[in-house]
C-alpha cells in the first residue's frame, strides 16, 4: 500500500514517538507499505522545525531516509472543488502516488475525511490504523 504523508504527519511523527504518526513509520516495514511524500510537503517541514526543539530536527532527519519523494502535482485532468489552495499540491499529489493520504489538518481537508476522493482514502493516521487492525491487515 502507498501512504501519502503531509507536513502535519510528518511533524507529529517527528515530535512524538508515542503517536500515531510515529507508529505509522514504526509499522511500514512490516506491513509493506510505502511511506510518500512530495518536496512541498519537505520543504513546509523545514520551514516549521525551527518552532520545535532540536530533538524534532534529529528525529526528522531519522524518519526522512524512510520516505519516498514523489513529484509535485499541481494540476489535475478531472474536476475538482478544494478550497484550500495551499494544500491543492498535497492533495493532488496524493492522487497521483498513493493509495492513502494520511493528515491531521482537519481545517483543510476535514471535508474529505474517511471518503474517497475519486479513490484516494483521506484520514488521519490513527483511523487508518483503525481501520488496518479491524480488517486483520496490522502487523
Amino acid at each position: 500500500m502507498r501512504i501519502f504523508l503531509d507536513t502535519s504527519v510528518l511533524l507529529a511523527a517527528s515530535a512524538s514517538a508515542k503517536g500515531a504518526s510515529c507508529e505509522v513509520f514504526q509499522r511500514a516495514a512490516a506491513n509493506g507499505w510505502t511511506l510518500i511524500t512530495s518536496p512541498y510537503a519537505i520543504e513546509e517541514v523545514l520551514r516549521n522545525l525551527p518552532d520545535f526543539p532540536p530533538s524534532v530536527t534529529t528525529d526528522w532527519t531519522r524518519l526522512r531516509s524512510a520516505l519516498l519523494v514523489m513529484a509535485d502535482v499541481l494540476t489535475l485532468d478531472r474536476p475538482a472543488v478544494f478550497e484550500a489552495a495551499k494544500d491543492r499540491s498535497i492533495l493532488f499529489s496524493a492522487l497521483a502516488w498513493a493509495d492513502v493520504l494520511l493528515t491531521l489538518d482537519w481545517g483543510d481537508f476535514g471535508g474529505l475525511m474517511d471518503k474517497p476522493f475519486y479513490g484516494l482514502l483521506v484520514m488521519k493516521p490513527g483511523m487508518f490504523l483503525e481501520r488496518e487492525r479491524v480488517a486483520g491487515r496490522l502487523k
